[in-house]
């Protein structure tokens, strides 16, 4: 039975690029290596969270709403994806940022946060975690106020409906796997809010994908975390949908250890690997997600659990101007 799409606005620009990373596989000594480029989505270089906003947006506009609120980092590329897309779509963006970005000029997302017309408030990360329904319903009655009607989409979009967005792309990439004449592989992503790993694990599951095994690198929290917020996240995300799918634990793989100082902290390993993709692929990771996770696969590839017995696809989902936020780590100054 075809698989019944919720609607959605067309936002981003697909399919991504599935690419080879040769000069990368001649550097480390294996592979193949390959990269499915949803960095490069559109939208201002918006990464993996345009593909579930291309839902949530759909939503907010057919339910009558004119403003969409979300939370994140003062460089969170969510947030800054947000409110691209509500630029882009006539919506209100209303931005719950902690811990606030200090008195530096903002830069990096936060820069184009604020180029791109979004409202944002500001409070501790302590406050947000213990206060979230709270600062989340006053913000919805401020916006009623100003005579808005507004929706709430979580950290990433990492709703049911954003779900979504990678179920769609897992069947994007499968086509491409099929043309490229790849008949299995191992799928690397980062996770942290949940939505994308979530998604690619439905869209197995729903697509019947059996030749993907999917892994999840956290750069936030840990695996018995994410195990059951992402288990969680399926499991609504089928039930509120009705998707022709059994989900269980055992469809969720995780790759521990890479989350170094936590959240947003970058660390030595991570520069590294920024620097060695963009110096053997000009291609540019970021030191929040994407360059976290890629060490992982070049550990892998590395010890030969990667790339030996079939290719390994890394998901690269952006974020690219979180980079300005640190340039003198980036540039070896620090």
């Amino acid at each position: 039975m075809p698989v019944r799409y919720p609607e959605r606005v067309q936002l981003a620009r697909l399919p991504t690029p599935l690419v080879r990373l040769q000069r990368l596989e001649r550097e480390l000594g294996g592979g193949p290596i390959w990269m499915k480029r949803d960095d490069l989505t559109g939208l201002e270089l918006s990464g993996n969270k345009v593909r579930k906003l291309e839902y949530i947006i759909a939503e907010v506009l057919a339910g009558g709403f004119d403003t969409l609120i979300t939370e994140g980092t003062p460089q969170s590329n969510h947030c800054r994806a947000t409110a691209a897309a509500c630029a882009k779509t006539g919506l209100h963006a209303h931005l719950l940022l902690r811990p606030p970005p200090g008195a530096a000029p903002p830069q990096g997302n936060h820069l184009l946060n604020t180029l791109f017309g979004a409202e944002m408030h500001t409070c501790s990360r302590e406050l947000m975690n213990a206060e979230r329904d709270r600062i989340v319903a006053d913000a919805i009655h401020r916006e009623a106020q100003q005579g808005r009607k507004a929706r709430f989409t979580p950290m990433g979009a990492s709703e049911p409906l954003g779900c979504w967005g990678y179920l769609r792309a897992a069947a994007e990439l499968a086509d491409q796997l099929h043309a490229a004449g790849i008949e299995r592989c191992d799928v690397l992503t980062a996770v942290s809010s949940g939505g994308t790993h979530a998604g690619l694990v439905l869209g197995k599951l729903v697509h019947h994908l059996d030749h993907l095994r999917i892994h999840a690198v956290p750069v936030s929290d840990d695996t018995p975390f994410h195990r059951a917020s992402v288990g969680k996240l399926c499991r609504a995300a089928i039930e509120e949908f009705a998707m022709p799918a059994v989900f269980r634990d055992s469809e969720l793989s995780f790759i521990d250890g890479y989350v170094g100082g936590g959240y947003a902290v970058p660390y030595q390993a991570a520069l590294d690997a920024i620097r060695l993709l963009a110096r053997t692929e000009a291609i540019v990771l970021d030191p929040v997600y994407t360059a976290k996770a890629f060490c992982a696969l070049i550990d892998g590839v590395r010890n030969g659990r990667f790339g030996r017995d079939c290719p390994v696809v890394f998901i690269h989902t952006g974020g690219i101007f979180s980079d300005f936020a640190w340039p003198e780590l980036l540039a070896g100054q620090a």
